[in-house]
């Protein structure tokens, strides 16, 4: 008779009291969680500052100029002005990061409709470069970031929203004329123009019968005012080598001026073969020489001292990208002294308080110089642009951070944008929470659930000083104490909703799981074999076997036949009419087509009753032989009955003390061969 094991066991719930939701390790992995660049203007990372480890491949088509998607990350901006620059540094010399072949690509629309922008885009060993003109002021655009060769790592990102200048010239006499201090992005610069040796006699021309230019662009500009001027150059690939100079022309615009007599400030070391590395360029204000040579002298730092601009003076920059390759650079211009062109500045007046339907800002342009205007009001504003230098009263009716952009066209095709970011904040719908049942069960998980609303954060407020910042907190079921109210208020753009309840005012006995198996576990059998289930559990009303086979059944006892060879565990879960559950899981039943053999490996046949026989012990056997020969390979016993017993003697007569030996053949169930050799020592 099958001895019956019991088991009962208590589902326990190792967590912590609050459990938070499982997030990416990457906060931008997908266009949705796009990290915002709010200053998108000469806007430069850290090294190493973003990187795309652990982000998986966005559900976005492969953009046309990358070999594969790989593991790409989302940024978006709002665009001021009409041109981007964008520049990704991976590893470069220990510089930037640790990202190899990066890849960029531009979009316009939103995270459901993507415009993919055709762009032009460059390589540099680990430096990737894009450039996009024409967009559209006030419009948001997304930047997406992967690597060749799902590649990941760390890696330095920059970003330079500008309205371009004309396309710098190689010459004087083709120059740019720049009309204001806005930081810009100079792009493929190559050549050195029609007359190569315009620097002649100044620190970019240490060999007189050599060009004195690589890859030049020429600038001009004309002081608005007196005071200071500093400027930085920032190459684009890190490892080139800018130089420049720079002329004073008085008040006369003429290229017969450039000479060594009007350099008035030049710059040519070579920072990136030095030690100390250094790759920018320009003056500041603490430098105190006015001029560098090229090479590594002592004391070089690639900064001069800067120049006090005289008002109507003319000035000349010629810059030399003396590295070879079709790369670029960045200006950026600092200093009390100021260009002429247009001017103009935004003001925001926010006319209805925050929070109700709709907001109304008044939006006021300080404008210098100007000869015609565009304004761009953003998403959701009740009039998308005007060409009035106004000023204009905007409706909002979506909320968020909104950029007000206003473009100024001057003389001479000069032309200044200014732009204004501002909050709005509109009522919020009352919140939709997904009512799980009033009951609850003890030891189960409490999942309280909003639905998601962009850019909003969420405070639940519950029982015994309960909080969470978690749009969907989760917490255990410990007793009484779990019971009550939990309310939720969800804030966005400095509003915040009207509160919503969830009440739970029912704790339910979650229901034991236990049961007993005929035969006991553990358990080997040979297949097939009905096992019989008992149940024990108690506070259940239905339940779920699954009996480790693929099988299931909803039986309260139910029998089984096991068919296949394996190791099977049983689980019941118990539920009971409210929906609390419980699982055990209890093991194991070995099931196992395979006969198997014992066979004793002494015996002594002395008459005292203890060992005195050879028997056999073998399962599932549908045919049997067992033969035992002496040392010389006599046969002195031979059998086909399984309980027939080799008591030690041959011809009815003991055998001496010796090592003897078996050999056993037959068949399984299975009609498998099974055979077993051994040996028996008999000792008296």
């Amino acid at each position: 008779m099958a001895l019956k094991f019991y088991v009962t066991l208590f589902l326990v719930l190792f967590l912590h009291s609050f459990l938070v939701c499982n997030a990416q390790s990457i906060p931008n992995d997908e266009c949705a969680n796009a990290t915002p660049l709010l200053n998108i203007i000469n806007y430069c990372s850290a090294d190493g500052a973003f990187n795309n480890a652990n982000a998986t491949p966005s559900n976005v088509p492969q953009p046309q100029q990358w070999p594969s998607i790989g593991k790409d990350v989302w940024f978006k901006f709002t665009a001021v002005a009409l041109d981007i620059n964008i520049t990704v540094s991976g590893d470069v010399n220990g510089m930037g990061g640790s990202l190899i072949d990066p890849l960029i690509q531009l979009y316009s629309g939103n995270c459901t409709t993507f415009n993919e922008l055709f762009s032009s885009n460059l390589k540099n060993g680990n430096v990737s470069t894009l450039y996009k003109g024409g967009l559209s002021i006030g419009q948001v655009y997304y930047i997406r970031i992967s690597a060749e060769n799902n590649n990941d790592g760390t890696f330095k990102l920059c970003a330079n929203n500008y309205n371009p200048i004309l396309k710098a010239g190689q010459d004087c006499g083709s120059a740019s004329v720049l009309c204001n201090k806005d930081a810009f992005t100079q792009t493929n610069v190559v050549g050195a123009g029609l007359n190569n040796r315009e620097a002649a006699g100044t620190c970019l021309d240490p060999r007189p019968n050599e060009p004195s230019e690589s890859n030049a662009a020429w600038y001009k500009w004309t002081a608005a005012n007196s005071g200071t001027l500093t400027f930085t150059i920032t190459p684009t690939v890190a490892n080139d080598d800018i130089d420049w100079v720079l002329y004073d022309f008085g008040f006369t615009d003429d290229c017969s001026l450039v000479s060594p007599a009007n350099a008035i400030r030049c710059a040519a070391g070579s920072g990136v073969t030095c030690d100390p590395f250094y790759n920018k360029t320009g003056m500041n204000l603490n430098s105190t020489d006015l001029r560098e040579e090229p090479g590594c002298p002592p004391g070089q730092d690639g900064f001069v001292k800067y120049i006090d601009m005289e008002e109507g003076h003319i000035y000349a920059l010629l810059v030399n990208n003396f590295s070879s390759g079709n790369n670029g650079f960045t200006i950026e211009f600092g200093g009390t002294g100021e260009f002429q062109g247009p001017e103009a500045s935004i003001k925001v007046t926010a006319l209805d308080p925050p929070c109700g339907k709709s907001q109304r800002f008044k939006l006021e342009a300080d404008v210098k110089n100007g000869i015609s205007y565009k304004w761009t009001f953003g998403e959701g504003a009740s009039i998308d642009s005007s060409n009035t230098i106004g000023p204009h009263t905007i409706t909002y009716n979506t909320a968020g951070i909104k950029t007000a952009v206003l473009q100024v066209l001057g003389e001479k095709g000069c032309n200044v944008i200014a732009y204004q970011t501002f909050t709005v904040g509109l009522k919020l719908p009352i919140p939709k929470v997904r009512t799980p049942n009033k009951g609850l069960c003890v030891l189960d998980t409490l999942r309280l659930n909003a639905d998601p609303i962009p850019d909003a954060t969420y405070f639940w407020t519950g029982p015994n000083g309960f909080t969470s910042k978690l749009r969907s907190p989760r917490l255990i079921v410990r007793g009484p104490q779990t019971l009550g109210e939990y309310v939720l208020r969800v804030t966005r753009y400095g509003c915040v909703s009207d509160p919503v309840s969830l009440v739970f005012d029912e704790l339910i006995t979650t229901p034991q799981a236990a049961f007993t198996t005929d035969p006991i576990m553990p358990v080997k059998l040979f297949p097939p074999y009905t096992v019989k289930f008992t149940n024990l559990s108690q506070n259940a009303d239905s339940y779920i076997w699954d009996f480790g086979d693929g099988s299931t059944s909803t039986e309260i006892n139910p029998q089984h036949v096991y068919e296949k060879d394996g190791v099977y565990n049983i689980t019941l879960t118990a539920f009971n009419q409210k929906s609390c559950k419980n699982t055990i899981i209890q093991g194991t039943i070995t099931i196992s087509s395979e006969s198997e053999i014992f066979a004793p490996n002494v015996i002594t046949p002395n008459g005292d009753g203890l060992n005195d026989s050879f028997q056999v012990i073998i399962s599932y056997l549908k045919t049997y032989k067992i033969s035992v020969f002496d040392r010389w390979g006599a046969k002195i016993f031979e059998s086909i009955n399984i309980d027939d017993r080799w008591n030690g003697t041959c011809n009815n007569k003991p055998v001496p003390p010796a090592t003897y030996y078996y050999v056993i053949d037959g068949f399984n169930l299975s009609d498998k061969p099974v055979q077993k050799a051994g040996a028996i020592t008999v000792i008296y």
